[in-house]
């Protein structure tokens, strides 16, 4: 199985510029909103036309804007799971689903037979018992697993998942994401799937696309996107909060202007880098021999369930370069468990890791 995309689209703020190739498993769209990932996904179902270019799924040529080929939605095979889920509401969940058969091409022996697969589906996705009740009636998780069975139904070639877990509330969505886990890791076609919730795509996708502005920054295998995503918008999208502008200094010096400190780093800093960030979490307090160690003042603590984010000023005046950029504050994540541990002391100096730098163009 497999999808080549490559096509472009002029929208009303921005071009869609979005070339990208997956096989073999869930490849994510991570974006802020309204950065073009919906609409990706709707040129590939057919919902939306490209003003060129190529979409090709498992060597089926499904647009081209070459050869004048462009097939209609329900030719695509493609399972469309939409934000609000697109149930009739004048059907049952038992009629909702047997819409997905239509244009399938299954064929069954007998009306029993029929309505044995469709039972079949129902009990799959947990909604058996719901089987005669209507959109209306039923709750968002409930209306999602209906709108995954009808899908199935249809057997499509693809499945393509948009912002699924938008519409619940915080405690169903870690429910559902667990379910619609579980549903993939079983599932033997490809998925790509729209967010704008890294944490949705880190446990969902084995693959990530980082969308900008109508178009795909950065791509790859997830684990590895997160631990050095490279470009400013992907390390801001995956979480980063401490990002600085920086200056070359030597092969492993920087000068991070907005933190006012030089830091040495493992990495061999390339002349295309220009910002250099550091996750919340992977500062600590100092200790003797530490290296990048910043000495610090307290700007504010921020309070969450079960974290404590202090923003940590740089206490040194001194200017390493002409014409420095303002000094802001760095987070520093900890644990209220190790907040308590170190009874509520804001740390004098706190030190930067050369091994969790992130070198960012």
């Amino acid at each position: 199985m497999a999808l080549s995309v490559h096509i472009r689209k002029k929208l009303k703020d921005f071009p869609l510029d979005v070339h990208f190739e997956t096989e073999n498993g869930c490849l994510g769209l991570l974006g802020s909103s309204g950065c073009g990932k919906s609409m990706t996904l709707k040129c590939i179902a057919g919902i939306e036309t490209p003003d060129e270019g190529k979409i090709v799924l498992n060597g089926r040529v499904l647009f081209d804007s070459e050869k004048k080929i462009n097939l209609l939605p329900q030719k695509r095979k493609v399972g469309y799971l939409f934000q609000s889920y697109a149930l009739f509401p004048n059907m049952t969940v038992r009629e909702n689903v047997e819409s997905g058969i239509f244009g399938s091409g299954k064929k069954f022996a007998s009306r029993a037979e029929k309505n044995n697969y469709i039972m079949k589906l129902l009990e799959q996705f947990h909604v058996s018992e719901l089987a005669d009740a209507y959109p209306g009636k039923m709750s968002g998780g409930q209306q999602q697993r209906t709108a995954l069975a009808r899908i199935v139904a249809s057997s499509p070639d693809i499945l393509l998942l948009d912002e699924p877990f938008s519409a619940l509330d915080s405690f169903l969505r870690e429910q559902l994401l667990q379910e619609m886990k579980g549903f993939l890791e079983s599932y033997q076609k490809d998925v790509v799937m729209v967010s704008h919730n890294r944490d949705e795509v880190y446990q969902m996708c084995n693959q990530m696309a980082i969308m900008g502005k109508g178009n795909i920054e950065i791509s790859g295998e997830i684990k590895a996107l997160f631990a050095n995503p490279t470009t400013t918008g992907a390390a801001r999208l995956t979480g980063c909060k401490n990002i600085s502008t920086a200056q070359r200094l030597d092969s492993h010096t920087l000068y991070a202007e907005e933190w006012n400190m030089k830091l040495y780093t493992l990495e061999e800093i390339s002349p295309e880098i220009t910002h250099v960030g550091i996750r919340a979490h992977d500062l600590r307090e100092a200790e003797i021999g530490d290296i990048n160690v910043m000495e610090c003042q307290l700007d504010r603590i921020s309070e969450a369930p079960f974290e404590m984010y202090l923003l940590l000023k740089n206490k040194e005046k001194e200017q390493f370069v002409d014409n420095p950029a303002e000094i802001t504050p760095v987070w520093w994540k900890i644990s209220k468990k190790e907040w308590q541990e170190e009874q509520k002391n804001v740390p004098e100096k706190i030190f930067f890791p050369p091994e969790h730098l992130l070198l960012l163009k």
